[in-house]
């Protein structure tokens, strides 16, 4: 029976989201602000939360209903069958948003839905009522109201998807890693074309990108939410981990390149490489921007994540990298993003061959995808 899910990104993210779902056996998929709204089986939320590269959360719709006070979200939150996936030995975390609504404060909108599932079970179930809390491991609920209609949904996920778990060192200002296989994916690069990062710092980029290739997907090893629940299948997301295994490939078809000027940045990216399996998988040197040069591959595409904003001097980093794809790689595409408010930077140094494909959120930072296809 399908269900209705949202997979929440970065705003700028969603059609990337939407090429990563409609790979799987979704129906009715509808992209909103943040995220796609879909509907699958259980069996394709499992595979979903494993192998989804851009994707934050994914939530399960559980309800929508009309609540016009607290009396009646009470009501209506006490008569819904929690039971059916939440057991008495969760600890549920509730999360209240409203807009447009006389109920206006979020505490009291969590505090009446936790005692409604509580006197649900210990009432009407005669069975012990979840605990509340907001530990990490807590299952979280989403209480959206909007006017008079309250929306109801279920956290599959638990930590968000992009803490893949390899990344424990970074630069400065690291790259969150679903924005870089975002970023990648928006790109149309392909797994068996050449990748460089001129400016890898931690790799983040190389590194989604080499599991790619492998076709490793990027949760395998990790727990979910869903693991949690009443109607877990537990032998099919076995098998669903089984056959993700098996389909890897021990090598990645193209060359994957990384540089940057100060080598013990690399030596973090390493580490990173080394605790996500692909390590070698890429190619890291220690060189500067000023003296990047064709490398002896096929063209292929240049993807980076340039330094800017307040935690970054960018100095003159953009005319460097424009300069030396012109002169130095001009058969390859290039991509960056940078921030939106200095886009006429971007547009008066290369005009003819930029273009911003997508504006998506790094860091609290505006910023717009700039890509280029080689000429001809």
């Amino acid at each position: 029976m399908a269900q209705t899910y949202f997979a929440t990104t970065q705003p700028g993210l969603e059609e990337a989201l939407l090429a990563e779902l409609r790979q799987l056996k979704i129906k009715k998929p509808r992209m909103l602000t943040g995220g796609v709204e879909f509907q699958a089986t259980y069996a394709t939320l499992y595979e979903a939360n494993l192998t989804l590269r851009s994707a934050t959360r994914i939530w399960l719709r559980l309800d929508e209903f009309r609540a016009r006070d607290t009396s009646e979200l009470y009501r209506k939150c006490r008569r819904f069958d929690w039971e059916r996936l939440i057991g008495s030995d969760l600890t549920l975390n509730i999360h209240a948003h409203s807009q447009q609504s006389r109920m206006v404060h979020t505490g009291t909108i969590a505090e009446v839905v936790a005692q409604a599932i509580g006197e649900r079970f210990a009432d009407e179930l005669q069975r012990p009522a979840p605990e509340f809390g907001e530990s990490d491991q807590a299952q979280r609920i989403m209480v959206r109201i909007e006017g008079d209609r309250c929306q109801l949904s279920l956290d599959t996920s638990g930590p968000r998807l992009q803490q893949r778990g390899w990344r424990t060192e970074s630069g400065p200002a690291p790259l969150r890693e679903n924005i870089a296989a975002g970023l990648l994916l928006l790109s149309g690069w392909q797994p068996d074309q050449p990748l460089l990062d001129p400016m890898c710092g931690s790799a983040t980029i190389l590194i989604e990108a080499a599991l790619m290739a492998t076709k490793t997907p990027p949760n395998l090893t990790r727990s979910f939410a869903f693991e949690g629940w009443q109607n877990l299948d537990s032998a099919r997301l076995a098998a669903f981990r089984d056959s993700l295994r098996a389909a890897r490939k021990p090598e990645a078809p193209t060359r994957i390149l990384g540089f940057d000027r100060d080598p013990h940045v690399l030596e973090a990216a390493a580490a990173n490489a080394r605790r996500a399996g692909v390590d070698t998988q890429l190619h890291l040197t220690p060189a500067p921007l000023a003296e990047l040069c064709s490398p002896d591959t096929p063209p292929g595409l240049i993807l980076t994540n340039p330094p800017y904003g307040e935690r970054l001097e960018s100095g003159d980093v953009l005319p460097t990298l424009i300069e030396r794809w012109q002169n130095e790689l001009p058969s390859w595409s290039l991509a960056f993003i940078w921030p939106r408010e200095r886009a006429t930077e971007v547009q008066a140094l290369a005009t003819h061959r930029l273009k911003s494909i997508a504006t998506i959120f790094n860091g609290g930072i505006s910023v717009d995808l700039w890509h280029s296809n080689p000429p001809g």
